[in-house]
């Protein structure tokens, strides 16, 4: 990716940020809101209590309120939503009990469409799952994995920091199944591959990762092509891939490195679609109290329209030997 590419991307994808360390010798305001104002003229004033209320302002870390106290030295951090303030409201899913495929006392399975953050972003607080569950439910929920915010599926969430605790241990244990369907660029070649490549940061920008040589965390992913296919005279393969390991954007990036970018990726090289074709389809585990295997698979209604007229409902069972 050149550089001017990058600063398109960035610039499309990425909240713009602002950062200051307010010193005592230095001119600053007394609240919050002033010193945005004085730092940021070009904004318009009268615009400021939308964008505290939507969360994008903080003082030493923390979000700030308007009137929160400017107390040097202390840092100052503003994010600028990623779309036009005025639509904000209209730019997110809003929530649906539909939602909620499956839940007990302990845990539940949830849905999360596409476009929607599992967790608040810096840039706003409101619209996010993690938010919408909470009042949804009326109570805390955790959520022991998170879902990148351009990918739809299956996500597993927990109600009590005992079952939280357990799930974690799980996932670090590899004990918790995870199969996406996604489509890819290319004819990639079967019956099964290992991708084995440590995932580091990219310093370009906080929310990219890279494959890395050197240092980075270990990373692998199973890839098994289901289907070959053209698209307009494009190939492509439909791929089931099972993270061994939880590694952010490890799918995406496994596929890339591997010549096969996911399609409706633009983070790493993926050919222009309406939507990221990266899906969490199947979750698998054993229930933390009651001992019950678990296999859910996502409901044919809410899959996109380009997996539900593939093969996917046809593929073979994977033997738990290959998932070590």
């Amino acid at each position: 990716m050149t550089e001017t590419d990058f600063k398109r991307l960035s610039d499309s994808f990425f909240s713009h940020y602002w950062r200051w360390e307010v010193l005592p010798e230095e001119p600053y305001a007394s609240s919050c809101l002033e010193e945005c104002r004085r730092r940021l003229p070009h904004i318009a004033e009268d615009s400021w209590p939308e964008r505290f209320e939507l969360g994008g302002v903080y003082v030493a870390g923390r979000p700030a309120e308007p009137l929160t106290p400017i107390r040097p030295p202390v840092r100052l951090e503003y994010y600028e939503p990623k779309v036009a303030l005025s639509e904000v409201p209209c730019a997110y899913p809003r929530f649906s009990p539909d939602w909620v495929l499956q839940q007990d006392a302990d845990i539940g399975i949830i849905f999360k469409p596409p476009g929607l953050p599992t967790v608040a972003p810096r840039d706003q607080q409101l619209y996010c799952l993690a938010r919408y569950l909470e009042g949804h439910f009326g109570r805390k929920v955790h959520l022991p994995s998170r879902l990148d915010t351009a990918v739809r599926g299956l996500l597993l969430v927990s109600f009590s920091e005992r079952a939280n605790r357990w799930f974690q241990r799980a996932f670090d244990r590899k004990l918790v199944r995870k199969t996406y369907a996604c489509e890819v660029s290319g004819h990639l070649a079967g019956p099964q591959r290992e991708v084995r490549r440590p995932i580091g940061r990219d310093p370009r920008h906080p929310v990219l990762r890279r494959v890395v040589e050197v240092g980075g965390d270990d990373a692998i992913t199973l890839l098994w092509p289901l289907a070959h296919y053209e698209v307009r005279g494009s190939a492509r393969t439909l791929v089931q891939a099972c993270p061994i390991t939880g590694r952010t954007h490890q799918i995406r990036l496994h596929c890339q490195s591997e010549g096969y970018p996911i399609v409706g990726d633009p983070l790493y090289g993926g050919v222009d679609a309406p939507e990221l074709r990266l899906v969490s389809a199947g979750l698998a585990f054993r229930h933390p109290y009651n001992s019950s295997d678990i296999a859910f698979e996502l409901p044919l209604a809410l899959m996109p329209a380009w997996l539900q007229d593939s093969p996917w409902q046809a593929r073979p069972v994977l033997a738990p030997s290959l998932w070590r």
